[in-house]
């Protein structure tokens, strides 16, 4: 799997609710930070996939963090952000 595949992949199953939402940030980042070559993107994807990175990179499950505002993301940012982007760049999820 390519990494285009994986976050199309991590989507897909964190949607569902196949995963935790930290373990959703945590491979989220790593993948869009580190693996996977802009240059495959439209500016679109560039900018939705980004944009989602940055709530992904300040998840924190910590009401202690939450406090702190505009620093950190809950849960349900996370989730909306998510959804927001599925739809924005139509992503379907049928085979």
């Amino acid at each position: 799997m390519n990494p285009k595949e994986k976050i199309l992949y991590l989507l897909r199953e964190y949607e569902a609710g196949n995963y935790e939402t930290e373990d959703f940030c945590n491979e989220y980042t790593q993948i869009f930070n580190i693996e996977l070559d802009y240059d495959s993107l439209s500016e679109a994807e560039y900018e939705s996939l980004e944009e989602l990175s940055n709530f992904t990179a300040r998840f924190s499950p910590f009401e202690e963090d939450l406090k702190i505002i505009n620093v950190y993301y809950d849960e349900k940012q996370v989730r909306e952000k998510t959804r927001e982007l599925i739809k924005k760049l139509n992503i379907s999820f049928k085979k």
